[in-house]
């Protein structure tokens, strides 16, 4: 390990699905490097050569570590005891083989969440930079709960369906997502899939009745539709429905609002039970 090494990585350009630098790690390098127990260091880089036959050399491992050193470096603290990079030098074919690559990487204290391997393949595309990763995440969770539960499509699960980031018939879905925000009452996947079914049915009509039950129903009407589904949601997190809802109950009790949104009807009771027919048909 040399400073001119430190440097190399620390300023490389990162790849697209390279996680957010987390302080509270780079800390903990410092730390370990400060106290003499720093162990090799597994670094990487990957050559592209795009379509138009220009090469980019990505970091693909070594964000925090390389950051931190070259931070000593800079600071006149370069480490004295001897260190060493192992450096593994790929090629990749596309941009997707990046994402593949990235998931390579594990050890204890940085192992691959799915939020991160999600995080990595939304990464690709710069035009849903504006979406927060962790939108990105539960919006293309949610379209896989649907596809699957709904439409009984067999799509990609686990780290691979966050392939379907490279779907473009989906980024106005997730950026319309980030807008609403679903965190807090609305972050239950099947709630979302729930938005993106409807979102499909009747985008204007979606958009409206979501933001409705975001911001917490309609002010003085208890019955709308969007009202009761957001005061149905307060009552179960509060504990107040003696029920324990499955996650397919939220998809129901959504739907079954929604399609009283659509045919002008008030709701007085919130049904979340499965329908001898399965699950409720999402009115257009």
């Amino acid at each position: 390990m040399t400073e001119e090494l430190a440097k190399q990585f620390a300023t490389m350009t990162p790849s697209p699905t390279e996680r957010p630098l987390n302080p509270s790690r780079t800390r903990y390098l410092r730390a370990k490097i400060d106290a003499g127990l720093a162990v090799s260091f597994q670094w990487a880089f990957a050559k592209y050569v795009d379509p138009s036959g220009r090469q980019t050399i990505y970091r693909m491992n070594a964000q925090h570590s390389s950051t931190v050193l070259f931070a000593m470096a800079n600071e006149g603290y370069f480490p004295e005891q001897a260190l060493w990079a192992h450096v593994d030098e790929f090629e990749v074919n596309s941009l997707e083989a990046l994402a593949l690559l990235f998931r390579q990487y594990d050890d204890r204290k940085s192992s691959r969440s799915l939020g991160d391997v999600a995080g990595a393949y939304q990464g690709l595309y710069p035009q849903l930079s504006d979406v927060p990763r962790n939108i990105g995440k539960i919006g293309i969770d949610a379209v896989t709960w649907f596809n699957r539960q709904i439409e009984d499509i067999m799509v990609p699960t686990g780290d691979d369906s966050y392939s379907r980031f490279a779907d473009q018939s989906l980024w106005p879905y997730l950026h319309w997502l980030a807008e609403v925000n679903p965190t807090g009452l609305l972050k239950k996947t099947t709630l979302v899939s729930a938005m993106f079914g409807t979102y499909n049915a009747a985008q204007t009509e979606a958009e409206a009745f979501w933001e409705a039950v975001a911001t917490g129903g309609v002010d003085g009407d208890t019955t709308a539709p969007a009202s009761a589904l957001y005061n149905w949601l307060v009552a179960d997190a509060n504990g107040d429905l003696n029920a324990r809802i499955e996650p397919r109950g939220y998809y129901q009790a959504a739907i079954w609002c929604w399609n009283a949104f659509r045919a002008g009807r008030t709701v007085t009771n919130v049904r979340y039970e499965q329908t001898p027919k399965g699950f409720h048909k999402i009115s257009a």
